[in-house]
């Protein structure tokens, strides 16, 4: 996704297109609102993973992790535990709009704008980023803290402005953001970054000041919008995907998964036609050094910044002993649209890791989904692998990774480059443009595999020159 720096506003429709182009039906209007709506079936049905008939998936993480209801809290000792509270307090606020705003099927409508790439931001993606960096905004202390977030207000006249605070109203939340003022002023506290994704120099100056610790805190409101506008009905998977940075190195991370199940092996993705939501959901919360955890979506209690429910959670055993899963069933968490594979690097990766593909040429043992909630896939136990290979040109944006780094790592996974190296999140709102792809899987024996086959499948490609 790019930044909305770079927006164009349009009364615009979904095509029914594998590739979900978006077709402008007011080419003239330049600044009206627009309604995104999808049409028949303009993406793939996200899908269950294809299981060897041999095999009943019971011995690793669909049966042991599984995550039911506990009484636990997070341990008084927990790392950074005074800013997880407020933040996780914020992501719950924030879901209770998401789940309110999110379409029922692709063949519904919401608001919202559309970026110059066709990517869609909704008022949804506003209104989230709006609550999470007001809230924080007012709980951390002055000087010490930048946000770093995806939207921008540029672009959001006055309708659109006024359906979000409608939206507020309509879920108890009008008390935080009350106008289309302190509204655009809080989407904007992110906006610490200018259009090539580098800090802006005022805050590289106060981030340099001897001295002075500068959080970088990093938000994508809704990672995943495409897998939200698909809708709660056909399965549609995104998250609200929060991370806390230092010295370029993200160490706490809060993913809201509104539309996750709460059990590990529960792949029931879809809403029912009577569902109201109350039994899905689930929040990943990582500190450095303390270990991952998943939350219930929403508290019990009402008090949106308790902890209790709290279940650890780990990846699948990655030594190669009784707890692990062979390579070969080794199951890849991998995108519902397929440019996610554009130069087909992710299915000669599985073919050297499975030994082959299925009947149709496709990856064994997949799970497709949207979004960072792939991390929370892979490190409660229900998958090992994602890869993440665009084409050569693109230039990673950090929010689409930084919260499942430290996610996936303090649930005992590994996240690095195609090398094998570490992705330094210190750079601005961009990664180095040398990162060509990212590889996560649940470490050991895995990220060891991955990392070869990825080599393996670019020593046999053809040359470009």
């Amino acid at each position: 996704m790019v930044s909305t720096h770079f927006l164009s506003r349009h009364n615009i429709g979904m095509l029914s297109t594998a590739t979900a182009l978006l077709s402008f039906a007011s080419p003239t209007a330049l600044f009206s609102t627009l309604i995104f709506a999808t049409h028949g079936h303009a993406f793939a049905a996200p899908s269950a993973f294809t299981k060897p008939s041999n095999h009943p998936y019971t011995s690793t993480a669909t049966t042991k992790k599984s995550t039911s209801l506990s009484s636990q809290c997070l341990p008084d000792d927990y790392p950074n535990l005074n800013l997880i509270t407020p933040a996780l307090a914020a992501i719950r606020k924030a879901a209770k709009i998401t789940t309110c705003l999110q379409p029922t099927t692709s063949l519904s409508k919401i608001s919202g704008i559309t970026k110059t790439d066709t990517s869609p931001v909704t008022i949804g993606d506003f209104a989230a980023q709006a609550i999470v960096l007001n809230l924080l905004d007012k709980e951390l202390e002055e000087g010490e803290d930048v946000f770093i977030a995806e939207e921008s207000s540029q672009n959001l006249d006055e309708d659109l402005s006024l359906e979000i605070l409608r939206v507020f109203q309509q879920v108890g939340l009008n008390g935080i953001i009350d106008n289309e003022e302190d509204l655009k002023r809080s989407i904007d506290l992110g906006q610490t970054y200018g259009s090539n994704g580098q800090l802006n120099d005022s805050v590289r100056k106060r981030m340099q000041e001897p001295g002075l610790t500068t959080r970088v805190w990093c938000l994508d409101p809704i990672d995943g919008t495409r897998g939200f506008l698909r809708g709660k009905q056909d399965g549609g998977q995104y998250c609200i995907a929060l991370a806390l940075i230092e010295d370029g190195v993200p160490i706490m991370g809060i993913l809201g998964c509104p539309n996750l199940p709460t059990d590990a092996g529960d792949e029931n993705y879809a809403w029912g036609d009577d569902e109201t939501g109350k039994e899905r959901g689930c929040i990943f919360v990582a500190s450095r050094g303390g270990g991952c955890y998943q939350l219930p979506l929403y508290a019990a209690s009402g008090d949106d910044g308790d902890t209790t429910g709290a279940q650890k959670v780990q990846v699948t055993g990655n030594d190669g002993g009784a707890d692990s899963l062979s390579l070969e069933e080794a199951r890849f968490c991998i995108g519902v649209e397929k440019y996610g594979d554009p130069e087909g690097k992710v299915t000669a990766i599985a073919k050297k890791i499975h030994g082959r593909l299925d009947d149709d040429g496709d990856i064994l043992f997949t799970r497709r989904m949207d979004s960072q909630v792939k991390y929370g896939v892979v490190a409660r136990g229900g998958s090992e692998f994602i890869t993440r290979l665009p084409k050569k040109e693109y230039h990673e944006w950090i929010w689409d990774h930084a919260c499942g780094k430290i996610i996936i790592e303090e649930a005992g996974g590994m996240q690095t480059d195609t090398d094998g190296n570490l992705i330094d999140y210190g750079l601005g709102a961009k990664m180095d443009k040398d990162v060509d792809g990212i590889l996560i899987s649940a470490g050991g024996v895995y990220h060891e595999a991955i990392l070869n086959a990825y080599k393996e499948q670019e020593a046999e490609r053809p040359s470009s020159t």
